[in-house]
């Protein structure tokens, strides 16, 4: 019996016991459209479908759910992001005065993880505390590159990404009249997944913090709140290629990324506003060291290629270094109403923000060839900036029935850009070589529903 068929009959079981506990549905998909364009593109689908049946303060569900995405970035060659897979889950929930106990568990095509969390709490909920552990072992995405001229030697390079991630997260709560205050800390470490022969593969060793604040304030007909968001990541991202006993080393990114993000909301009666700024900083660390260098396309070849382009083509290794900052505002109004056809409940929701994102990039990108008479290397900078301004139109619908214990509920949203402006310098031994520009370039064509485009349907039902 494989995974697909266990968790049907999972659902049937938990099913089977309505008939004695509380039991609830819900089915949930949702799309991203973001870019459809010649020379980049990104989409990505996903839809989950779960059953829970209740017993007083013991809750038991399993689902199904699947995942799909694509992504593609043609320069001069290309180069595409792919994600596929059918998952199911499951887990439980239990309650009592002061304890409460979870587990959730996964498992997949692509991805297995399995979860305990154990909390602590006072009888009216004025202060609570849990922690967490979880391991997952992910299949991250397929990356798949390819030249747009086909070189004699390489044609295609395709990689799995595949990372074993190991987190515990601990959170803190406290209730004090109108008053709650709500934090959370964990800390993420990634392992190298073990490699397939005869196979590219791409593989990371990485630390992950984040920290979470947020503060609500309940008023009679609506609530306030502030909240912060930090993450800080270390990682080491390697491109290997082993055949056998033997392994080459063809990519070695050292990346350390901070992002902060900060919003306000105010929520009164059918009004709900939001203002929010996050800032992302993102640096390639120099590493001068041999054999550390960021791209080796020779270490990808085979060994009876390697003797034969040793001696008749330069050997070129390139070392990146650099860094990006960027940073985004967001504004955010909406308004929900709702009617009653008959005794059937329908609430409508009107909403749209306003946003702008700028960055601006350096990197250094340094280029070392060898023969067997010496060596030689230079330097190419390569600055850019960008600035992106728009908003986003969200119109939602939510249909329930007359005791709301069927609802289906559907959102449909657009971004419109407003202004769109990128600008890449390559400089090259003080010499400005080729630059592009947006405003000079040949104009990106906006797709509507194509690009920017999103939509999350649900069906659920109470029992």
């Amino acid at each position: 019996m494989n995974n697909i068929q266990r968790l049907f009959c999972a659902i049937a079981l938990l099913s089977s016991l309505a008939c004695a506990w509380n039991q609830r549905g819900l089915a949930d998909c949702g799309g991203l459209f973001l870019l459809d364009q010649t020379d980049l593109s990104f989409s990505v689908f996903r839809c989950n479908a779960t059953d829970s049946v209740i017993k007083n303060n013991i809750m038991v569900y399993g689902g199904y759910g699947f995942v799909q995405g694509n992504a593609a970035w043609n320069n001069d060659w290309l180069l595409e992001w792919k994600k596929k897979d059918h998952y199911g889950q499951g887990g439980f929930r239990g309650d009592s005065r002061y304890l409460s106990l979870a587990a959730d568990f996964e498992f997949g095509q692509a991805r297995e993880s399995y979860s305990v969390t154990s909390g602590l709490k006072l009888p009216d909920s004025s202060f609570y505390a849990s922690g967490s552990i979880s391991r997952e072992n992910n299949q991250i995405f397929n990356l798949t590159w390819t030249p747009e001229d086909s070189f004699q030697y390489i044609d295609t390079i395709s990689g799995n990404w595949e990372s074993n991630l190991l987190k515990k997260e601990f959170n803190l709560g406290m209730i004090y009249h109108q008053h709650h205050l709500y934090s959370s800390v964990s800390l993420m470490d990634s392992k190298r997944a073990s490699l397939e022969d005869n196979h590219y593969s791409i593989r990371d060793s990485s630390m992950i913090y984040t920290g979470f604040l947020k503060y609500e304030y309940q008023l009679e007909k609506g609530r306030f709140s502030i909240q912060g968001y930090h993450l800080d990541l270390e990682s080491y991202i390697y491109g290997l290629r082993k055949v056998e006993e033997n392994t080459k080393r063809f990519l070695y990114i050292p990346l350390e990324i901070q992002y902060n993000e900060y919003w306000a909301s105010f929520l009164y009666t059918h009004w709900d506003f939001r203002i929010g700024y996050g800032n992302l900083a993102i640096e390639l660390p120099q590493d001068t060291r041999r054999f550390y260098e960021t791209l080796s396309p020779n270490r990808a070849l085979d060994n009876s290629i390697t003797q034969v382009v040793s001696f008749s083509f330069y050997q070129r290794n390139y070392r990146i270094t650099g860094n990006m900052d960027a940073y985004w505002l967001d504004a955010r109004a909406s308004y929900s109403s709702e009617k009653q056809i008959k005794r059937w409940h329908w609430k409508r929701i009107l909403g749209f923000d306003f946003f702008r994102v700028q960055g601006d990039m350096s990197v250094i990108k340094t280029s070392e060839s060898s023969n067997i008479f010496g060596g030689t290397s230079y330097n190419e900078d390569i600055m850019g900036r960008f600035t992106f301004v728009g908003t986003h139109l969200k119109i939602g619908s939510r249909l329930e029935s007359p005791e709301r214990k069927i609802y289906f509920d559907i959102t449909l949203g657009q971004i419109i850009p407003f202004y769109f402006h990128h600008q890449i310098k390559e400089i090259k031994t003080e010499k400005l070589v080729q630059k592009y520009d947006s405003k000079e370039g040949h104009e990106t064509q906006y797709k509507p529903f194509r690009d920017g485009f999103d939509m999350r349907v649900q069906l659920g039902f109470i029992f």
